[in-house]
């Protein structure tokens, strides 16, 4: 799925009421920038996601959890405190992979492409493991990322006043969202769909 067809689909659930803010800017002239900064070329999907569907705002996604926390434009730059730079010491954090381009984060978990390796999909990593050998591929591109996290949003938030019951049953999806959810995310998710879904006992 291209991110063009995966944003026609959002539209297609997003509640109106809520501004989808992807796709709605041009900031092309932010590549130049970016290629500076990291000292590369960048790979032809981050060039086309970064021109065109970058929010200009932060933008925050519901989950069970944390939110996860897509960056807008300004915040999509070579120095990430926290993860390749120590503001305090006023230094570089040696462990991060330089070839990691952080574009969101879900409670300081870096969400990222490699990009000696866009093949490999979106990651999430661990933050406060130790090392950044740890995590999960979460999606197969920036278009199944955004539909899945867009999907849960949708689920949680345009169903039931409570998206989550948590009871003797397990901590479940609430009904509605849930006939609408897990069929819709068995196809949208493929092979990461125990990613998107594991958390709730009743997939």
């Amino acid at each position: 799925m291209t991110i063009e067809a995966a944003i026609e689909e959002i539209k297609k659930f997003w509640n109106d009421e809520e501004e989808l803010p992807f796709g709605l800017s041009d900031h092309a002239e932010h590549i130049e920038r970016l290629e500076k900064e990291f000292g590369r070329t960048l790979p032809e999907d981050l060039r086309k996601y970064i021109s065109s569907y970058t929010p200009a705002e932060d933008f925050y996604f519901l989950t069970a959890g944390n939110p996860i926390v897509v960056y807008g434009i300004d915040n999509l730059k070579y120095v990430q405190d926290g993860y390749n730079y120590d503001s305090a010491a006023k230094s570089e954090l040696e462990d991060w992979d330089k070839g990691s381009f952080l574009f969101a984060d879900e409670g300081a978990d870096p969400i990222l492409i490699n990009m000696d390796a866009p093949e490999n999909g979106i990651l999430r990593l661990e933050h406060g493991a130790g090392n950044w050998d740890y995590g999960d591929v979460i999606a197969d591109n920036f278009a199944q990322f955004l539909l899945c996290s867009a999907a849960l949003h949708h689920a949680l938030s345009n169903f039931e006043e409570e998206g989550i019951v948590d009871d003797d049953k397990g901590f479940c999806l609430a009904q509605g969202a849930a006939k609408w959810y897990f069929p819709k995310m068995k196809k949208w998710a493929g092979k990461h769909y125990e990613i998107w879904c594991g958390v709730f006992d009743n997939n």
